[in-house]
This record gives structure tokens, C-alpha cells and sequence, in this order.
């Protein structure tokens, strides 16, 4: 996969006029790569979808979004209920999960890995056996699967009989290099205070995951995503893609770039309309401005 660009867009299949939306980046634009929410009622209807545009499954990568943060829980709120709320709702913040991750020992972390693994083979199964994806790769939504407490009981579930079939080549690192955007001062001045914070948090478990995830053969992609994530407009890429790409180049290895450009538009549609935090993730005005960069791009 050496010198191979994703254009990728996250966060497929929350409704099916969404994922039309993602999907027009791929008729009039860049994308070759989707990672799907498996805990939508749109699930069936958004792989109709991608069969029409795609249906030998060579053009689109297909990658499974782990989720943790909205909706409901495949395996069951019953099965998880460190996970959820009174109402039966992931509600758990990546800080939580950082947290759990230095302050669960003993009994208490085998009963969430215990969980952790429950609701990660349910989701694994949701685009595998029980509506075929084709998924070849594994990412996370909010990178929850950063966290080693996650990635770990990921990594066992992957070993189970169940999932040898289909192979999963790639799991994302999300941790752009820093060296193209530091040749860049405008760019590097751009970046939001949030992002850095982001970058800093995920770096902590960058080398120990990408170790493991070479042990097993698995590869992770150069990333290009968090500095400027959900601001992944024109100027931006334009500015620092060739750097970019010149990295990937250069270190040999494939590219990754993290899109968000299937918007929602009615609060209705959310996985869960109480949050108001969901709600300005979705409805932003930065998913057009994405999916147009994506219609632009001059790979």
C-alpha cells in the first residue's frame, strides 16, 4: 500500500440521506475510503448504498467505526452497563476512558474488558456476518480505540475464530507527524488549542500501538486529520498536503486523510438527540466545507 492516498470520510451510515451525502464526495470528488457507524438503524439501507456506487468493494475502502460515544450498545445495554446510562446510551467521555485506563485494576478491569470485548465483537459482527461490509480496516469513533484499555481488548478480539475472516489489514493511528506542518508557519499558527491537546494525548500511545499492531502484521497509515480536525477545508489541504504526501513518500509509507463531510439535518437524526454536543458535531457548517474540498482536490 506504499504511496496509496485515503481520502477518507468518517462517520457513514448515521441515515441514509447522510451517507447519499458522503457518497456524492465519491461520485464528484476524492473519497476511496468510509468508516461506518455499526449501531445505526440505517446500517442495511447505507451498505445498499455503497454497493450501488462500489459494487465489487475495490474503489471504497470499508472501514469499521468502533463506537463508544453515541447511540446504543449492539451488545445489549444489559451486557455493558459500565458503558451506558439509566437509558440505555453509551454516555462515557474519552476522559473516562482515560481515566479507567490508569484507575481500573483487578476485578474491576477484567469486568470492563469483559464488556469492552462484548460490545466489540457485536459491533465486529454488525459489518461482518451480519451485513457484510467487506472491512478491511478498523478505526474508532473519537479514537477511543487509542487507549490501551480498548486497543488491547480489540487486539484479543480480533484473535477470536470468529474474526480471522475477513482479514483486517489496517487500524488507524491518529497522530499526525509534526514535521510537514512545522515547515509551514501559517499553518502550524492555525492549528486550534483543542487539536494540540488532542495530538498530545494521542501521541502518548502512538509508538506502543503501532509496535503491536506490527507484531500482528497489521499496518497503520501516515495520518493526517488532528491538527485540523473538522477544519479540513480547501486552504488547508491545499497548504499541507504536499507536505504530506512528500512525508509519506519519503518514510514509505500510505496516507491517510480524516474527513468529516456527511452532515445531518435535523436534530431528529441523531443517534441521540439529547446531546447538545452531537447535535453542533453534525449540524456544523465545516461538513460542507469538507465534502466541497473533497469534490476539489486535485490528488
Amino acid at each position: 500500500m506504499r504511496g496509496k492516498i485515503w481520502f477518507h470520510a468518517d462517520d457513514y451510515g448515521v441515515t441514509a440521506a447522510q451517507s447519499e451525502r458522503i457518497l456524492s464526495c465519491y461520485r464528484d470528488g476524492v473519497l476511496n475510503s468510509v468508516s461506518v457507524l455499526p449501531n445505526t438503524d440505517a446500517l442495511r439501507e447505507s451498505l445498499a448504498l455503497l454497493d450501488q456506487v462500489d459494487p465489487d468493494g475495490t474503489q471504497i475502502r470499508r472501514v469499521l467505526h468502533l463506537n463508544f460515544v453515541e447511540g446504543r450498545p449492539l451488545a445489549g445495554a444489559d451486557k455493558v452497563p459500565d458503558l451506558v446510562d439509566n437509558s440505555g446510551f453509551f454516555d462515557k467521555s474519552f476522559i473516562q476512558f482515560f481515566r479507567w485506563n490508569y484507575m481500573k485494576r483487578g476485578a474491576g478491569r477484567q469486568k470492563l474488558v469483559r464488556q469492552l470485548k462484548l460490545e466489540i465483537a457485536a459491533q465486529l459482527r454488525a459489518v461482518t456476518t451480519e451485513n457484510d461490509y467487506r472491512i478491511s480496516a478498523i478505526d474508532s469513533h473519537q479514537h477511543y480505540h487509542m487507549i490501551p484499555l480498548v486497543f488491547d481488548s480489540l487486539m484479543e478480539v480480533l484473535l477470536e475464530r470468529e474474526f480471522e475472516q475477513p482479514g483486517i489489514h489496517q487500524i488507524r493511528v491518529p497522530v499526525d507527524p509534526a514535521a510537514p506542518l512545522m515547515h509551514h508557519a501559517k499553518m502550524r499558527r492555525g492549528v486550534p488549542a483543542i487539536n494540540w491537546v488532542k495530538w498530545c494525548i494521542l501521541k502518548i500511545y502512538a509508538d506502543r500501538n503501532k509496535k503491536i499492531l506490527q507484531s500482528k502484521g497489521i499496518e497503520a497509515p501516515l495520518f493526517f486529520g488532528i491538527f485540523y480536525t473538522c477544519e479540513m477545508k480547501m486552504e488547508v489541504v491545499e497548504a499541507l498536503l504536499p507536505a504530506y504526501k512528500a512525508y509519506a513518500d519519503r518514510t514509505k509509507q500510505a496516507l491517510e486523510l480524516m474527513f468529516h463531510p456527511g452532515n445531518l439535518t435535523a436534530r431528529a437524526e441523531l443517534l441521540d438527540e439529547r446531546s447538545e454536543a452531537l447535535a453542533a458535531f453534525y449540524m456544523s457548517g465545516n461538513r460542507a466545507d469538507e465534502a466541497e474540498c473533497m469534490k476539489r482536490i486535485v490528488p
